[in-house]
């Protein structure tokens, strides 16, 4: 009797071995798998729209451009994330730097497929600092400072 239990017991725990084991295997096919489709993601030429906003940590004034059309611009397939996206907010740092005699501004970008979409985000940004009065957001005047595309080109990873 005391034989038979404990080969009962022999087999549960290995069962519970290999499940254990299966389960693990599992988990690590399913991460090689979504990690290979996102390296597999092709870069896609899309139109999107954008603006952005340069502030600094020493000012209490900011400045926001116009909501530009972007044709075209490349947009990972698979995510929707825009490739180079700090390659357009160091345009807006330079610009600021060279044009407006704002050195040491900390400059974002914000874009997205549907215009109407990124004009709310647009004047969320700009309601939010008003009421909180934390920061005096000037609006730029509409072609003073364009956005210009830039040719992706794919990058090697170590």
């Amino acid at each position: 009797m005391k034989i038979a239990l404990f080969f009962i017991s022999l087999r549960r725990f290995c069962i519970y071995i290999a499940y254990k084991m299966i389960k693990k295997i599992a988990i690590v096919l399913l991460i090689a798998l979504v990690t290979a489709g996102a390296i597999n993601a092709k870069p896609k030429k899309r139109v999107v729209y954008m603006f952005g906003l340069s502030a600094s940590f020493t000012d209490s004034v900011a400045y926001i451009t116009d909501v530009q059309r972007m044709d075209p611009v490349y947009i990972e397939s698979k995510t929707g994330f825009l490739y180079d996206r700090s390659i357009y907010s160091q345009q807006l740092q330079v610009f600021m730097e060279e044009k407006m005699g704002r050195p040491h501004t900390t400059c974002t970008v914000f874009f997205s497929k549907k215009k109407n979409k990124l004009e709310k985000k647009y004047l969320k940004i700009i309601k939010f600092h008003k009421k909180r009065n934390s920061l005096n957001i000037r609006q730029m005047e509409a072609g003073i400072f364009k956005f210009t595309p830039e040719e992706w080109t794919e990058h090697e990873t170590i």
